[in-house]
């Protein structure tokens, strides 16, 4: 059976992620991106995939359809910000590799969200004990 201060950190916890979403957004906009380029560049840098991620690899990570992706990819790749080739392995598969500009406004964007992430990191678990100021 649940408790009131459970369902209190659940409020707390999604309301949370509500605001790190849309200061999210934010923080792309003011790097010239929009957030769902930003989140392409992310699935990309991330990616352990050789030669750099598949469209259809960064569809699966960003939870879209292959075409959204690759549509997303041709935006991105006009900004200057990633390179799209075919796979020397398999000509049918195209790999997606960051620009330096790609990988340099990554590297802004990241530096802020670990640091807007340990600032939130108390209240991001709905689990752990409540601390004071919470």
């Amino acid at each position: 059976m649940s408790t009131d201060e459970q369902y209190q950190r659940l409020l707390l916890f999604r309301t949370t992620l509500r605001r790190f979403e849309q200061w999210s957004r934010q923080a792309a906009e003011e790097h010239g991106l929009t957030h769902a380029q930003h989140q392409l560049l992310l699935a990309i840098r991330g990616s352990t995939t050789d030669g750099g991620p598949s469209i259809g690899e960064v569809a699966d990570a960003l939870l879209v359809r292959h075409h959204t992706a690759s549509e997303l990819a041709d935006r991105t790749a006009q900004l200057g910000l990633l390179k799209r080739s075919r796979s020397t392995e398999d000509a049918r598969r195209v790999q997606l590799r960051l620009t330096s500009s790609g990988a340099r406004v990554l590297e802004e964007l990241t530096a802020v969200h670990v640091e807007e992430l340990r600032r939130l990191s108390g209240l991001l678990d709905p689990l752990a004990p409540p601390t004071s100021g919470t």
